[in-house]
């Protein structure tokens, strides 16, 4: 396996655990469906570094193992709570692949814009599912749409430190990345 690959799947398994532990142990839940999260932002680094192909695959294994420990498990609108992640890592990677010709930085913010406007109107379907399966009490159709724009709100507040954290941490690991593939360091620091 080349080293490439290897890297990949490595950063890919860390960025899908700490999207878990984010999302766990990181979120500050302010009430009415209502929290500021940075579940999204390895994610959206791997699906920006690698592509939609692995951005959604790592989505999709975060997606699953947040609802696996979710405290209700496995249900019927799983599936739909599980779009959200795969959204982070797939759209961001199919969007920046699209912009990848400018590199900058209001490119990156349309593409972390674009996804969060994705996974919060994913996270709204999966709420609505929610209320339609399961008929949760907790989420009714008119706490749904009256707790949106809040929601929305949130997601404004959160694209700048998106943004600016997106581009850090592609930044510094695109560097390892390149290293990885065995360029002379001297060539890469000429680079920057």
């Amino acid at each position: 396996m080349k080293k490439k690959t290897i890297f990949q799947i490595t950063l890919s398994a860390v960025m899908a655990a700490l999207s878990i532990v984010l999302e766990k142990f990181m979120s500050v839940n302010i009430g009415m469906h209502l929290k500021f999260t940075f579940y999204g932002l390895p994610l959206m680094i791997i699906g920006i570094m690698f592509g939609p192909k692995l951005g959604f695959m790592t989505g999709l294994v975060a997606g699953i193992v947040l609802q696996l420990t979710s405290p209700y498990g496995l249900s019927l609108t799983s599936p739909f709570w599980a779009l959200a992640p795969i959204a982070w890592g797939g759209i961001s990677g199919l969007l920046y692949r699209i912009f990848s010709q400018k590199k900058e930085f209001w490119c990156l913010l349309i593409v972390v814009i674009i996804t969060s406007l994705c996974a919060n109107l994913l996270n709204t379907l999966a709420m609505y599912m929610e209320t339609i399966l399961i008929k949760d009490p907790y989420y009714t159709v008119a706490a749904i749409l009256l707790d949106w724009p809040i929601r929305l709100l949130a997601m404004i507040i959160l694209v700048i430190p998106y943004t600016l954290l997106v581009k850090i941490m592609v930044s510094n690991l695109s560097f390892w990345q390149q290293d990885i593939n065995g360029n002379d360091k001297q060539e890469l620091e000429d680079n920057r």
